[in-house]
């Protein structure tokens, strides 16, 4: 299809290569030029209190476990496994909670001295069919803002294009005459590539090899991202002021958009998840992510450390690593360069996609991306954080079906023999003979706070760092309720897909690299592509009411059910509602 285009695929492009060779994933590597980092204590005491303190609190949920079932003198294989998941699984979710109160502890740093060192940073935008105007003009207005004579540094924007579609790259061509006319001091350049190698990592790295020697820094934007020219400043400021730092992450919050589904979750990025992204950038310290966009890099560190091979072996878990950017801090990190978290960088957003059927096939190939961070958890020389890192992500899916699994392990154990876990009498809460109510009850109110503390801090956060005026105090609140009802009715659902997407992984189907889904499905749409839970939510729902089943699964078998409306109601334009109003951009 690109044979097709009329026009040349490289724009004024800087003629500058810069090697970036595969990394071996076999043996470890030092890069020569990485400075040595030092220890710093107090990021030893949050690791200490954000990662050790889950693995006490679930082990000591696992043996509190164990007693009880064993109070009648023996253990089933239901039972010990029921056990071994559940320390698993809360684990990550006790993670959650001290990294949240980690995040009221966080203050952001002082500005670091710049010392009239100013650094050439390239704006890198890769793009792939997404609208030209919005998406070029986003970037081209950060770049005015930025060419400006209060600082020293120096930046310029390439787009960087893997679009297919001719027509496509002809509304990126044209908007980027029209922003050079409109624009004709700023440093524009364009280049397409006509083979679509190894996605948007092999497009940066192509860019690297081309023309990287020519600049010192990378900022990688997205093609949804959104940065305020302070923001970036702040990044650059503090890569250029730290020479053992290879790469500086930015904690993006999620753009209101205009659906409910968009508005929830940036409710919920800003409310909750801003606090959360401090209390990971507390515990990891100079041992941080990379998200893949909103960041800036040293462009020699990344060339030398980060280049990707492909995983031995067929796709979707060998080829080419989607999930590249956890991969890349790793490397970097491998090599000797930091990697650090900036909240202080405040004005960086993203995009989401407008409906649940965009946002599970987006999902679908983060999914197989942080499957593939399994077969890399093993390569030498990784700081044992990253390896953590590459855990967490997969983790992130693969704990959809350890909570599926404990939901059937509970519901095969409701009568083991012996002993029976749900009376007839009490069909909602567990017997456990000889055991105190205040036991149960203890370990239970644990339970319920580590599973909702995240959110509690979050909002103790918010409101404290945002006094709320009068009139939008009971906004605030109906949000809240709004979206702790919505985000609880849709997770059965969500955590449906997210094992559907496990799944097919591990079945070797090959999610591959699709733009985004942009606009309100249909009902049939909606109907097809909740086939599954729309049938098994009433499947289940029948088994419970015939007594076959323990009523805990009816809410999870309603929610499935609810699936079609569900998806159908978050699709809306919600742009006239008060709800999930935090003020967007700032």
């Amino acid at each position: 299809m690109t044979q097709a285009l009329r026009f040349p695929a490289r724009v004024d492009a800087v003629w500058a290569p810069l090697a970036m060779p595969d990394q071996a994933l076999d043996r470890a590597f030092r890069d020569i030029a990485a400075p040595d980092v030092p220890r710093r204590a107090r990021t030893w005491l949050a690791r200490a209190f954000g990662l050790g303190l889950p693995m006490a609190i679930s082990l000591s949920l696992g043996w509190v476990s164990l007693g009880w079932f064993a109070l009648d003198g023996r253990l089933v294989l239901a039972e010990v496994l029921l056990i071994a998941g559940s320390v698993v699984t809360f684990y990550w979710v006790v993670l959650s909670f001290t990294s949240s109160l980690l995040g009221l502890t966080w203050r952001p740093a002082p500005e670091p001295a710049s010392g009239g060192r100013g650094l050439d940073v390239v704006i890198l935008l890769p793009m792939y069919g997404e609208p030209a105007g919005l998406t070029i003009g986003t970037a081209i207005r950060l770049l005015a803002a930025l060419s400006r004579p209060d600082h020293a540094h120096r930046f310029s924007l390439h787009i960087l294009s893997d679009s297919r579609d001719p027509l496509a790259c002809r509304s990126e061509q044209t908007a980027l005459a029209a922003a050079r006319q409109s624009f004709p001091h700023l440093s524009l350049f364009y280049r397409h590539r006509e083979v679509n190698r190894d996605y948007k990592s092999g497009n940066i790295r192509d860019w690297v090899r081309d023309s990287g020697a020519a600049h010192q820094a990378l900022l990688i934007l997205d093609a949804d991202s959104v940065m305020g020219p302070a923001a970036v400043l702040r990044l650059v400021a503090t890569l250029a002021g730290d020479p053992a730092c290879g790469l500086v992450q930015s904690v993006p919050l999620v753009l209101p958009g205009r659906t409910f589904w968009q508005r929830m979750q940036s409710f919920a990025s800003q409310v909750y998840g801003a606090n959360l992204a401090r209390g990971f950038a507390v515990w990891a310290g100079t041992e941080g992510n990379y998200l893949g966009h909103n960041a800036v890099l040293r462009t020699r560190a990344f060339a030398a450390a980060a280049g990707l091979p492909h995983l031995p072996g067929r796709r979707p878990m060998g080829g080419v690593i989607l999930s590249h950017d956890f991969v890349e801090a790793a490397l970097l990190r491998r090599a000797g360069w930091t990697v650090r978290m900036l909240p202080e960088a405040a004005a960086s957003y993203e995009d989401t996609p407008e409906a649940v059927l965009g946002y599970v096939r987006r999902d679908r190939r983060w999914c197989q991306g942080n499957m593939q961070h399994l077969r890399l958890l093993a390569m030498p020389g990784l700081h044992p954080l990253s390896r953590f890192h590459l855990l967490q992500g997969a983790m992130a899916y693969l704990a959809s079906v350890w909570w599926l699994s404990l939901l059937i392990l509970w519901a095969a154990l409701g009568d083991s023999g012996t002993v029976s876990y749900f009376s007839e009498r009490n069909p909602l809460f567990p017997v456990w003979p000889d055991l105190p109510p205040v036991t149960q009850g203890t370990v239970a109110a644990v339970v319920a706070l580590m599973l909702l503390g995240p959110k509690l801090v979050g909002v103790a956060a918010y409101l404290r760092d945002h006094r709320l005026p009068r009139g939008t105090r009971l906004r605030f609140g109906l949000s809240l309720a709004a979206e702790v009802g919505l985000s609880g009715l849709m997770a059965p659902m969500l955590m449906l897909h997210q094992m559907r997407s496990v799944l097919r992984t591990l079945a070797g189907f090959d999610a591959g690299w699709t733009p985004h889904v942009v606009g309100k499905p249909g009902l049939g749409t909606l109907i097809r592509f909740h086939a599954v839970e729309t049938v098994l939510g009433p499947v289940l729902t029948g088994l419970v009411l015939a007594g076959l089943l323990t009523p805990w699964l009816l809410p999870v078998a309603i929610c499935l059910s609810l699936g079609v409306p569900l998806s159908a109601l978050v699709a809306c334009d919600a742009s006239r509602w008060p709800l999930f109003q935090t003020g967007g951009p700032r």
